[in-house]
């Protein structure tokens, strides 16, 4: 097949991974965190003052507790006046965190909203290069689960920790107050409970990691076979698929077996600690009531002061593992977020505003990553308003001097000029602008036809988006489909036939109205009267514009202003199809093959003699 792009425009998708991901301390990570939650510091403001508010009520009842005991038992008075308190403060206390919880689910859902809106936003900005080494999947679970782990540290973990940090502060100032003898024996845990929770919280990090991206990997297999579903079943891959996704899905299982065995290590240590260190204090303490040195009422409210301290140490190391396990997953989101997109906009450069059309290659060398160069100083010109078919093998560059005139890739020498200005020296944004691209296979999104048809200019009118569809000859399929341009056309567009989704491609670039046409020409699997109609649809679009085709047909060929036949990179022929046959050489070699000695095998007998007079004519004066 002439012009066979090595697959065609979707091998736009080319080009290394992006960035190394990178380990990061935890410091750094949790800072960067709180650059989503800066714009919302006074929401944080109110909620920490809310909970110092909490946090001082709850220091209180400890001490009303020891009241009761040594007073309220002797005077029925005062005991009643304590419990009155007592529920007074708890109610204050109840609708003071009610309050805060309020703000921190309001503020942790801004900030995680404002977190994926930034990695989708920095994904849409990434080069192309980037994604043809990540999967999907993998992708979209930095944007779900990823963020989903980050979300719960910045919801609730962040005043969890801050408010065990204030009770634990305010109850250990309190027992050392109350009785310097028994805090000491409470806090001689505090060292090894730390030790515990900073070797194991850091081990339960890596591994959290290694589960994300298993995890990622596995749903990446699961996209893949979900969105080929009819490859799979056509081809009986079902079990095969499952197998993949099984051995994927058992990478994350080991991880999260081995980040659960960790758990049980360090909260049952951490929590015997706990309560050996209440058991030597009620020991101690027993001892000092029966010395008569303490109170049964200081002993009780220092054992519950004992357990607000104790509460927060063990609640901190729980909250420990939460946090090592967000922090892998915000490893791997600002991994991806670090990763610069290979084509970006140079500093101080401009939009290039619109164009004539007038597209140069001057001494342009290419490679895909450390691979070999694909053009070597390559120089060509594409003319203001003509129709250029690009031919050659597969794999000779046609794809990649498309790409490269989109700017989806930079040359690593030479320079691509727009009307005379260095592709590299305007905004990417503004240059494709002047572009339409129309691929291999249309790929259409799972909404209305209009909204397909309109992806071409936004702000086009419901007239606009019909006369576009008429220009594409896509209006009498329309007209059949249940809802007209109100059906849904299903993920990919599914639901229509593939001239069906070609139409609705050309009256998108139709739509576009851009002087510049990228067109992969793509209608050999089209039946007769489909191809008749995209053909027809593919002249009005070319007419008036600077056309590169990616030639599959011999009329686009027959009808080009100018054919370049491409081969291993370099330009070997240019010139018109008459000029091009006369000359014998590739494309004389590639149009034989493609278009006499097929149509010779699939032609009947009963016509082969004025057919082959044809071709003999053909060969000897040119098309017509």
């Amino acid at each position: 097949m002439i012009g066979m792009g090595g697959g065609g425009m979707h091998m736009f998708f080319m080009g290394p991974r992006g960035a190394a991901d990178k380990k990061r301390p935890s410091l750094t990570v949790y800072r960067r965190l709180l650059r989503y939650v800066g714009p919302y510091r006074w929401n944080l403001a109110f909620a920490a003052a809310l909970l110092v508010l909490s946090t001082a009520l709850g220091l209180i009842w400890p001490q009303v507790v020891q009241r009761v005991l040594d007073l309220g038992l002797k005077d029925p008075g005062i005991l009643d006046s304590l419990v009155v308190l007592l529920i007074f403060v708890l109610l204050i206390r109840s609708a003071i965190d009610g309050v805060r919880q309020f703000v921190m689910s309001w503020t942790g859902e801004k900030v995680i909203f404002d977190l994926r809106m930034g990695i989708v936003t920095h994904l849409q900005s990434l080069s192309l290069s980037f994604f043809n080494q990540r999967k999907t999947g993998d992708l979209m679970s930095h944007v779900t689960s990823d963020a989903t782990l980050v979300h719960g540290v910045v919801t609730q973990t962040i005043i969890q920790v801050l408010g065990q940090v204030l009770t634990l502060v305010g109850g250990v100032t309190v027992i050392f107050l109350m009785n310097w003898r028994l805090a000491l024996l409470t806090l001689v845990v505090a060292p090894p409970i730390g030790v515990i929770g900073q070797f194991l919280g850091r081990r339960i990090r890596d591994i959290s990691r290694a589960a994300q991206d298993a995890q990622g990997e596995a749903v990446g297999v699961l996209q893949e076979a979900l969105a080929e579903v009819r490859v799979v079943q056509a081809f009986t891959r079902e079990d095969y698929e499952a197998k993949r996704f099984h051995e994927k899905l058992m990478i994350m299982f080991d991880k999260s077996i081995e980040r659960s065995r960790i758990s049980s290590i360090m909260f049952p240590a951490i929590g015997f600690l706990g309560f050996a260190s209440s058991i030597v204090v009620l020991w101690y303490g027993g001892h000092q009531v029966a010395a008569g040195e303490l109170t049964p009422g200081q002993l009780v409210a220092f054992l519950l002061y004992m357990g607000m301290v104790a509460g927060p140490v063990g609640g901190l190391a729980g909250q420990w593992t939460g946090i090592q396990q967000a922090f892998g997953a915000a490893d791997r989101i600002f991994a991806l977020l670090d990763t610069e997109p290979e084509v970006r906009d140079r500093p101080g450069a401009l939009p290039i505003g619109p164009v004539r059309g007038e597209i140069e290659f001057d001494e342009v060398s290419f490679r895909y990553a450390d691979g070999p160069l694909v053009f070597e100083n390559l120089s060509t010109a594409f003319r203001e308003s003509e129709t250029t078919a690009l031919v050659g093998p597969s794999g000779a560059g046609k794809t990649t001097l498309v790409n490269l005139v989109g700017r989806f890739y930079d040359p690593v020498a030479g320079s691509v000029r727009v009307d005379g200005r260095d592709v590299r020296d305007v905004t990417v944004r503004s240059l494709r602008e002047q572009i339409a691209v129309v691929p291999q296979e249309p790929i259409l999104f799972g909404d209305t036809i209009r909204e397909n048809i309109r992806y071409g200019r936004l702000d086009a009118s419901a007239a606009d988006i019909e006369a576009a569809a008429q220009a594409a000859n896509a209006t009498e399929f329309i007209a059949r489909t249940p809802k007209g341009l109100e059906t849904i056309v299903g993920e990919r567009g599914v639901r229509l036939s593939v001239g069906q989704r070609q139409r609705v491609a050309i009256a998108r670039a139709i739509l576009r109205d851009a002087r510049i046409l990228l067109l992969d020409e793509a209608t050999s699997s089209l039946d007769n009267e489909s191809e008749f109609l995209v053909q027809q649809a593919l002249d009005r679009l070319m007419r008036g514009r600077t056309t590169i085709v990616i030639a599959h047909r011999l009329s686009t060929v027959e009808r080009a202003d100018r054919i370049l036949v491409l081969d291993r990179g370099r330009i070997v022929e240019d010139g018109t199809h008459g000029e091009l046959l006369a000359k014998s050489g590739l494309y004389h070699r590639l149009y034989t093959r493609r278009f006499v000695d097929e149509t010779a095998v699939a032609t009947p007998p009963e016509v082969a003699p004025e057919l082959a007079g044809q071709i003999v004519r053909m060969r000897r004066f040119g098309p017509g």
